[in-house]
């Protein structure tokens, strides 16, 4: 794979990881609005890992929207975000889908609320993904604006400024004789 395409693969990686942490989030947020019944549910099923991921996820996807941003500004891509929207949901639906089984089957949970938690959490998943295709769009075109500003050259910077010859080269003094500076006193060199 080349370093072009891989980068590209990165950033909808730190994108997508991003988008799916965020989506558990607002899925059991709309699901259990109470967060006390919502700590006991979490800590029930297996969620004891999810501070520490949303970190990790928050992080990965700074760095990825900065990465895309900065690339759009440097142009050193050409990430087309259309296809962005569709790559982000069919990751955030598996991951979620998969994060939900793999929680529940490690903490002994059982299954019993998945289909009301697959219910909610897919669209929610769906939702984010399309939310966070469109930033990544939105902060393109912003970073296109700021590599044609970039690009062009401003009219102050343009202006020429005419410097005498005379005034760059080095002053040099009238006298004859020793340089001028520190030397040993005269008497002394004298024979």
């Amino acid at each position: 794979m080349s370093a072009r395409g891989s980068s590209r693969s990165s950033l909808v990686l730190g994108l997508a990881l991003g988008g799916v942490l965020l989506g558990h989030t607002a899925a059991y947020r709309l699901l259990l609005p109470d967060a006390h019944t919502r700590a006991l549910e979490l800590a029930a099923s297996g969620h004891g890992y999810l501070s520490g991921a949303n970190v990790v996820g928050l992080v990965s996807a700074v760095v990825a929207l900065a990465a895309l941003f900065l690339g759009g500004v440097l142009r050193t891509t050409e990430t087309a975000p259309r296809d962005l929207a569709w790559r982000l949901i069919g990751f955030q639906v598996a991951a979620f889908c998969a994060m939900e089984v793999l929680e529940r089957i490690t903490s002994g949970g059982g299954l019993q609320h998945l289909p009301a938690v697959l219910l909610i959490g897919l669209p929610v998943q769906a939702l984010i993904a399309v939310l966070v295709a469109f930033a990544a769009r939105l902060l393109l075109r912003v970073a296109a604006a700021i590599a044609d500003l970039h690009g062009r050259t401003p009219t102050w910077a343009a202006a020429s400024l005419a410097i005498p010859g005379d005034a760059v080269a080095p002053r040099r003094p009238d006298r004859t004789g020793s340089p001028p500076g520190r030397a040993p006193p005269s008497f002394l060199v004298a024979t």
